[in-house]
């Protein structure tokens, strides 16, 4: 555990180095928020079916999903190319312990994204918080569990992390797409809405968006969700290569 906690440490101060990652995971999504609330003006009421907590959990979705389709697999698959694996396999720490502590690390990611993100609505935009704590709680531990999960996929299949980056943006568009980042609530034409609930980020957000008006997530969310971990983890596991 003390070697865990280390290279934890060790991983927090390189992440933190890499301005271009801060910016992605924290600023954009921040950025976006503030945007679409200063356009969306002071009125918290919803129009044309888009509810009110569209915009915070947009930007929730969006950094956690830039911490698996990008971060993640980058460094993970960097470590690959560069031999790090390899080297720490012949060595008393385990390469395991790094990615254990990479998973330890983007959840502490995510966990300040939200923070950062319900924080800032809060403060600047008079944004309501989550009706249901609980619930959302729920829905966001799974929904970042599930991207860290499809992040440790990629990373390894994928052989460098050049290759990663691509298949991480092929990956991260669409499902923003099905997610209705751009076609939110009923904007998003009906014969694709289904796939809103059932894509791991279209999910991870529908869920949180149940918690903030004080339900719990739908079912077709949370075994979406629990459906990405499991596959992701099983085939990662089985297929991650070291070097």
């Amino acid at each position: 555990m003390s070697q865990t906690l280390t290279l934890t440490r060790i991983e927090t101060k390189l992440f933190v180095r890499d301005w271009a990652s801060l910016f992605f995971v924290f600023v954009l999504p921040l950025g976006l928020l503030t945007i679409f609330s200063l356009i969306g003006g002071d009125d918290p009421t919803a129009e044309d079916g888009i509810p009110v907590s569209f915009l915070p959990t947009m930007a929730i979705g969006i950094g956690i999903g830039l911490l698996g389709f990008a971060t993640l697999p980058m460094i993970l698959a960097a470590y690959r190319e560069k031999g790090v694996l390899r080297r720490m396999s012949t060595t008393p720490v385990k390469p395991v312990k790094l990615l254990v502590a990479q998973l330890l690390l983007h959840l502490v990611a995510a966990a300040l994204v939200i923070v950062l993100i319900l924080g800032a609505g809060a403060l600047f935009f008079d944004a309501a918080l989550p009706s249901a704590p609980l619930p959302f709680v729920v829905a966001a531990l799974l929904y970042s569990v599930a991207q860290l999960s499809i992040g440790l996929l990629i990373a390894g299949l994928i052989p460098t992390a050049k290759a990663a980056s691509i298949v991480g943006n092929l990956l991260l568009f669409p499902s923003m797409f099905f997610a209705g980042v751009w076609t939110p609530g009923d904007l998003m034409p009906e014969s694709i809405r289904w796939l809103r609930d059932v894509t791991p980020m279209g999910a991870g957000m529908t869920s949180m968006q149940d918690a903030w008006s004080g339900q719990w997530p739908g079912t077709v969310s949370l075994i979406a969700l629990l459906v990405a971990i499991v596959a992701s983890v099983a085939v990662a596991a089985r297929f991650f290569r070291w070097e």
